[in-house]
């Protein structure tokens, strides 16, 4: 009979028991770190300002369509 036990099996029963593996101590990635100052400097204090959309004018074939909905939801709930 076997039994399941949690955890990762390449870890071993050592992880039941919370030992852990030695991990390797990474260099960063980049070759020059920004400072603190620097990376404030990257960010705004304020968000940018957005202009307000202006809704788009319809045209002919949508303004039709439009139409024939609006008939087509009326008929729908109409009570005849």
């Amino acid at each position: 009979m076997t039994i399941a036990l949690p955890g990762s099996s390449k870890k071993g029963i050592g992880s039941l028991f919370g030992r852990k593996a030695k991990t390797d101590v990474k260099k960063p990635t980049a070759e020059k770190q920004l400072s603190r100052e620097q990376v404030a400097k990257m960010f705004s204090s304020r968000p940018e300002t957005r202009e307000a959309a202006k809704p788009a004018k319809l045209n002919d074939g949508e303004r039709q369509d439009r139409a024939q909905l609006g008939s087509l939801r009326g008929a729908l709930y109409s009570k005849d």
